[in-house]
Formats: structure tokens, C-alpha cells, sequence
């Protein structure tokens, strides 16, 4: 009887995992799809301001520098620009009091050229000036990258006491 029991257990117990199996033989798959995008970004971290300050008879050249910080995704393109100025007469820029002004140069510590617009869209100020007159053109690296500019101005020891000031729109593209 026990065999009967025992031999009775193991075919249904077969059976039952026969049907179980039958249950799972059909199957369908499909595949998970994953996507990431990367949006191109650059930031414009900052721009330094330039401050001087000269006693009255001060005359030559005098140099001022600082530096933009842009930070832009790996290998994407850019451009800086920097616009004339809102004291410029054609390119030559100016920084003035209300009354009087003293010209300046605004110079690419990189190569010495006149930091200005050309090709830009945003900001076509220095477009017409001489060919030497350009932008900055930059591939991101993920990190933060510096571009320093030097102001040059001549003075003649002369100019009249006063706070002369300008401002230049400085324009990241990207």
C-alpha cells in the first residue's frame, strides 16, 4: 500500500509539474530602450571689471587686465564677444565723464588683437573695424576655461579730474 501511495504521489507529482511547465513554454520578449541627452550648455561664469585710479598729471601708457570665465559641455563650440562700448565713436572705444573721454583699446591677452564682434549674432558693434578685430572662439572641455583681456590707454597728463566709465556688452554664444 505504502508503494501504491509513494508510486501514486510521484505521478501526479510528475503530472502536476508537467502542467506547471506547460503554463511557461510560450514566451515574449521585447527590448528596454534607454536614452540619455545631453543638452549643449555654456555658461558665462564671470567677467572681471577694471578700475584704475591716477593722480592728476599721470601721462604714457597704462595697462589693465581681467579675465572672462565661461564653462560650456565637452567638445561643444562657442563664441565670446565683446561690444564697442556704449561711449565708442565708430571702433575706437572711449570711457569718458560726460564731457571728456580717453580712447582705449580692448586686447585679447592671447594674441594682442582687438577683442570685438565679428561673426556674432547677437552683437554686431565692432562687425565694420579693421580684420584684426575679432571674437573668441572656443571648444568647451567640461571645466571652467579663462580668457583674459587687457585694456590699453594712453594718458596725456592733462585730462581733466573725473570718473570716466564705460561699459561693454560682453556676449557668450553657443
Amino acid at each position: 500500500m505504502k508503494t501504491l501511495r509513494h508510486t501514486l504521489a510521484t505521478a501526479i507529482s510528475a503530472t502536476l509539474l508537467m502542467s506547471a511547465s506547460a503554463v511557461w513554454a510560450d514566451t515574449a520578449s521585447d527590448n528596454l530602450d534607454i536614452s540619455i541627452t545631453i543638452q549643449p550648455a555654456c555658461t558665462l561664469d564671470s567677467v572681471d571689471d577694471v578700475a584704475a585710479s591716477h593722480v592728476t598729471g599721470t601721462a604714457g601708457a597704462q595697462s589693465q587686465s581681467g579675465s572672462v570665465r565661461v564653462t560650456c559641455n565637452n567638445t561643444h563650440v562657442y563664441r565670446i564677444a565683446m561690444g564697442a562700448g556704449t561711449n565708442a565713436t565708430g571702433t575706437q572705444r572711449r570711457i569718458h565723464d560726460g564731457v571728456n573721454h580717453i580712447n582705449y583699446d580692448l586686447l585679447k591677452q592671447s594674441n594682442g588683437n582687438v577683442w570685438g564682434t565679428a561673426g556674432t549674432a547677437a552683437d554686431n558693434s565692432m562687425d565694420a573695424a579693421a580684420a584684426t578685430v575679432n571674437d573668441q572662439n572656443g571648444t568647451g572641455n567640461g571645466a571652467q576655461q579663462t580668457w583674459g583681456y587687457q585694456v590699453n590707454y594712453t594718458l596725456a597728463g592733462t585730462e581733466a579730474a573725473g570718473t570716466y566709465t564705460d561699459t561693454v556688452l560682453v556676449t557668450l554664444e553657443f
